[in-house]
Formats: C-alpha cells, structure tokens, sequence
C-alpha cells in the first residue's frame, strides 16, 4: 500500500501576523504546551501573547538537541500537565522536536519557523542527533503538522545566514532529486509533480537569491525575499511530501551527516551550510563538475561556505577525515541512495576535490 504524506493540516503564511497564532491553534486544541528557545523570547513575544489571550499555556525551553532524551522530556511533559496539543517556535531542531514529542503523545501538532534556514516545519520526519550532537537517525511521525503557521516578517528580519542556509539547503532538493529519480523509467505523476517543483526552486533561487540576500541584509522585503522564504519551506517541504523517499535525502545530506561525526566544530555551522557543501560533492560524485562550479560560484556571491576551512575543517586530521567518511556511509546512511556505487576512495577524493573547486579565484 502507498503512503503518501504531502502536506501539514493547514499552511498559514503573511507577513506580520504572528499576533494571529492564537486564534489558530484555538481551532486545534483547548490547552497547549508551547515549546521554544529561550533566546527568541522576544522576537516571538506577540505570539506568545496571543496563546496567553486565549489560554492558560503550559510552557517549556527547548535545551538545544533534538534528542531522543529531549523529545521524552517534552513528550511527558505533554501527559503529565494533560495537553492536546504542542506549539513548537523557532528553528529546525525545536520544530523536529516538537513534531515528534506531538506524535509520541498523541496531541495535535503546530509549528511556527522563525527562520528559515530548513523545511523542518512542513516535513514528516525529524533529524534526531545524540546528546553530544552527531546524527543519529530520521525518525518518522506518520504525518505532518496539523498547522504549519509562518510569520514572514520575523523570518525576514532574521540574521541573513538563515535564509542564506535555507537556500543552499533548498537546492539540495534537486541535485539529490535527480540523482535518485533520474533512473526511474515510469515516473508516476506525484514524482513528476515533485521533480518539477525541485527543478523550479533550484531555477529560482540561482536566478533571484542573489538579489534577496541583498534585499535582506538592506532591510528591504522585496518578491525575491518572499520567494527565497516559500521555497526554503513550502516547495522544499512538497517536494519531500509528494515524491517521498525518491526526493529526499541522497549523498548532500549523508555528507552532512558525516560531518556531524566531529560535533564540536560542526555545531558551529548551520545544517544548510554544511549540506551546500555536500551538494558540491554530490556533484562531483555525479560526474558533474562544470555543475559543482557554478553552485560554488553562487555559493560564494550569497555568503555559504564552500570550503573545508570556511566550516572549521581545515586542519582536518586523516584520522578526522576518516570519521567523516565512516558516517556518511554508513549503512543506514542516505548515501545509499545514489543509483550508482561509490567506496570510501571515492568519496574522499569528491571531498578533497570539492574542497579545491575555487582555489585561487
């Protein structure tokens, strides 16, 4: 039987509406538990303040891992003060934690991104990483959320990495989409609706993101803003919910899972930034060089790391190394994913390779 999972409950995306939360979540629940980081207290204090004009919240700060030690935390939490449902706000890991907190307790699920740095809030999964911060698996809820609700002005507004991260992580989807599905001969139309929308994205974001990170560091909302900021989680949240495993996670995030394998430097970075360099190896493992370089090149205009040293690798040891490779093949990785074989020679030497791409320019 087909299981397909295409989208949350309800999408609430506009521009400064984030006092409009709470009649929101009022359609889904009487008693919420809301969970976020302490340090967005302010950015989100209108949003607060309508859960707090419509209910007696319980609440909660997330502590900074989307763990299986934090979401049982969060999922008793939910069972002991008799909630039906979780508001999760802030980033991808609060959201992911969120999402499957809701579902282990079986309450109704919103999420409210306030970056945009992942599609975290529209997925059905959630990236689960040990306490220390290596990945450790992709667990699935089932479902999306019951409410998706995204202010764009607060994600806007955010520091320009985050939407910088969320487009680099967004063209993901269609370097591992065509590398997944492009051996398919009998692409239902789900999968070509899917392929369409990655292709769409990845167009659009090398064609106007250049301009929207400008427009962002200026201040300015402008089109190219809007677009950046549905494409880093509207398209890029379809994309994975209609084509499924075909559109998803392929050698880009195995790469970007490795790396997690050495968490004090990785957690440095922003998971888009790390993937943006998995896409170069991706790349290059897909025999596409000339492909590689242009996205280094717009990598490298838009502000994202395209080298070991710009993520903090750069005195990476062999032993290191090593451990990086270990764990992006490991055999639950999506590494497996490619059509094609690869071994760990291989896959160093598209690491060292895509290290080099720009040297010198």
């Amino acid at each position: 039987m087909l299981e397909l999972f295409i989208s949350p409950g309800k999408y609430v995306s506009g521009y400064d509406n984030i006092d409009k939360l709470g009649q929101e979540v009022e359609k889904l629940g009487k008693k919420p538990m809301v969970l976020f980081d302490k340090n967005i207290e302010k950015i989100i204090e209108k949003g607060l303040n309508s859960l707090k004009n419509k209910f007696d919240i319980e609440f909660t700060y997330f502590e900074g891992e989307c763990c299986f030690e934090e979401i049982k935390r969060i999922t008793d939490l939910i069972i002991d003060k008799k909630c039906d449902v979780i508001v999760g706000l802030g980033g991808g890991k609060t959201m992911d934690t969120a999402k499957a907190a809701g579902y282990d307790a079986n309450v109704k699920i919103v999420t409210v991104p306030t970056i945009a740095a992942t599609c975290a809030c529209w997925a059905s999964h959630s990236a689960v990483y040990t306490k220390e911060g290596i990945a450790h698996s992709y667990y699935s809820i089932y479902k999306n959320a019951d409410l998706v609700f995204m202010d764009k002005k607060i994600c806007s507004e955010a520091p320009v990495r985050y939407i910088v991260s969320g487009m680099v992580d967004t063209l993901a989807k269609w370097i591992e989409t065509k590398a997944y599905t492009g051996p398919i001969e009998n692409k239902n139309t789900e999968l070509e609706i899917a392929i369409m929308l990655a292709k769409k994205s990845y167009n659009e974001i090398l064609e106007y993101g250049e301009k929207a990170v400008e427009d962002v560091k200026n201040g300015v909302y402008s089109k190219e803003v809007d677009m950046m900021l549905e494409h880093n989680i509207l398209t890029a949240g379809l994309v994975g919910g209609i084509g499924g495993e075909a559109c998803r996670a392929v050698a880009a995030h195995a790469i970007n899972n490795g790396f997690t394998a050495l968490p004090r430097i990785y957690n440095n970075n922003l998971h888009g930034e790390v993937v943006g360099f998995g896409n170069l190896v991706q790349l290059i493992l897909d025999g596409t060089k000339d492909e590689a370089i242009k996205i280094a090149k717009f990598c490298k205009k838009i502000g994202s790391p395209i080298t070991l040293e710009e993520m903090g690798y750069g005195e990476i040891s062999e032993d290191s190394l090593e451990k990086v490779i270990n764990k992006s093949m490991y055999r639950e990785e999506t590494m497996w994913n490619l059509p094609y074989k690869v071994d760990f020679n291989r896959v160093k030497e598209a690491i060292l390779e895509a290290n080099s791409l720009l040297k010198g320019e």
